[in-house]
């Protein structure tokens, strides 16, 4: 039974949910606040700016489940992203010879703008689409109420009045859209939890030599006071972002002026290699992007029963769980929950509150877990190899230690570097992870010997000295 879907928003989650949609024979109305006229290639995505979406300009690695979600079920937009210059980085080249599973664990590396540019691409070919521009929507549309006096959305209102009806709206409309107060709008209290991860970010981008990659392209590091990340991009791009806490004004001022930020990356361990003194010159692309507010945030969409409490209205992406950027999951969950919404869709035409009830406990299952485990990362500090969350480099000899010696262990452990890769990359979950015999044996090999792994040492300035280096000359 085909429906009309309207979406609000065209980033990733909107986009796929609107290509696994149209794909499944419903017609799709996609809604994109932001005027974006179709780019003749990558280079022209990537020059758009995205008022609506300035994320989009943020470094971003995209994680295995993404490469198996789009493997599995849009093949043909992975070989249009690694026609367009995408490539797909192993994560098990150090971990000795193959094994089962080991082609899932691949990671994309290409911008965020050529992925939204390829997946726009298969939107605007698909059957049953429509793209509007231009178009931002002000709140939700009620139809009326079931029998137990649950609103049912029967469209959206848009900001200039008009009224769009549909079968149902989708909300993909990030972390900044106002998904409460549209559906307080409408008689719905949604429960929303939020923990700040204390973190914000400053990015540049630069063009970088045409020429062969550091063994591994994927650079980063955490020295406490700043967490680093550098990813080559398609298009001989490259992008560096410097993470710092959000209560650290001296560092935050220093890294936002473009020249300093080149000094530090040139201090740091990784991104050294392309801004050390034998690397070959950058170009810089623009000066130093800053993005803050990031947070993890979780909306549940169904009362403690676990029965939807409203009809005929989806959210997915940021606008319905939020994880900290920092751990790249954003995109791979969005597409996963496209997905989940296409799935329920088919099993349940025309039935908005089976339709609903499955979705949402797809998020339990598939999402509601990375939620609850990037709360956790922020509180350990992310970093347990390299002693971030322990003090003294996990040296007190406690759990802290035993940790650090596991992941110090999975950077050449066959089995237990697939095991963090699986986690990491979302491919499975804490519990699977817990029950997986092999993996746990191993685990417990190494925690009864901690000081057989001992940690590496911590390379990198302090914040004393980098910020030393940072000042400008007298």
């Amino acid at each position: 039974m085909a429906e009309h879907v309207l979406i609000a928003g065209g980033g990733v989650g909107g986009l796929t949910a609107a290509l696994a949609l149209g794909r499944a024979g419903h017609r799709v109305t996609l809604l994109e606040r932001d005027v974006i006229d179709p780019p003749a290639d990558a280079e022209a995505a990537f020059g758009i700016e995205r008022s609506g979406a300035p994320q989009v300009h943020q470094t971003h690695g995209f994680l295995a489940r993404l490469q198996v979600t789009l493997r599995d079920r849009f093949p043909d937009v992975l070989d249009a992203l690694l026609a367009a210059g995408g490539t797909t980085m192993p994560m098990t080249s150090a971990l000795g010879p193959p094994r089962p599973g080991d082609e899932d664990l691949k990671v994309i590396i290409v911008r965020r703008s050529t992925l939204e540019w390829v997946l726009r691409r298969a939107v605007l070919e698909q059957d049953h689409v429509e793209v509007r521009t231009g178009v931002g929507v002000a709140g939700l549309h009620r139809s009326g109420a079931d029998a137990e006096g649950r609103p049912i959305v029967g469209g959206v209102v848009l900001d200039d009045g008009t009224v769009l009806e549909a079968d149902a709206v989708v909300a993909a409309t990030g972390r900044r859209g106002p998904i409460p107060a549209w559906l307080a709008a409408i008689g719905v209290a949604v429960e929303e939890t939020e923990v700040e991860s204390g973190l914000m970010y400053l990015t540049r981008w630069y063009h970088r030599p045409a020429e062969a990659l550091p063994p591994d392209p994927k650079l980063g590091g955490d020295l406490r006071f700043v967490k680093f990340l550098a990813v080559p991009g398609d298009g001989d791009t490259l992008s560096v972002t410097l993470a710092v806490p959000t209560d650290d004004a001296d560092l935050r001022r220093a890294l936002s002026d473009p020249d300093r930020f080149d000094q530090a990356c040139a201090l740091l361990p990784g991104p050294d290699l392309f801004f050390g003194g034998g690397a070959a010159p950058l170009t810089p692309i623009g000066g130093v992007r800053p993005m803050a507010g990031l947070v993890n945030r979780l909306r549940r969409f169904t009362d403690a029963a676990e029965q939807p409490l409203v009809l005929g209205f989806h959210a997915l992406g940021d606008a319905h769980t939020t994880t900290n950027p920092l751990y790249g999951r954003g995109c791979a969950l969005a597409a996963v929950q496209a997905c989940l919404l296409a799935d329920a869709f088919a099993a349940h035409p025309g039935d908005p509150l089976a339709r609903a009830a499955v979705y949402e406990a797809g998020n339990r299952r598939e999402v509601e877990p990375w939620y609850e485990s990037a709360v956790q990362m922020d509180r350990l500090g992310a970093d347990p190899a390299g002693g971030g969350a322990f003090g003294g480099g996990g040296g007190d000899g406690g759990p802290g230690r035993a940790l650090a010696a596991v992941f110090t262990a999975a950077a050449t452990d066959p089995i237990i570097g697939r095991g963090i890769a699986r986690f990491m990359n979302l491919l499975q979950t804490p519990a699977q992870l817990m029950a997986d015999g092999e993996l746990m044996t191993r685990i417990a090999e190494v925690v009864a010997d901690p000081d057989a792994y001992p940690i590496p040492p911590r390379d990198g300035p302090g914040r004393r000295e980098l910020l030393a280096a940072l000042e400008p000359a007298a």
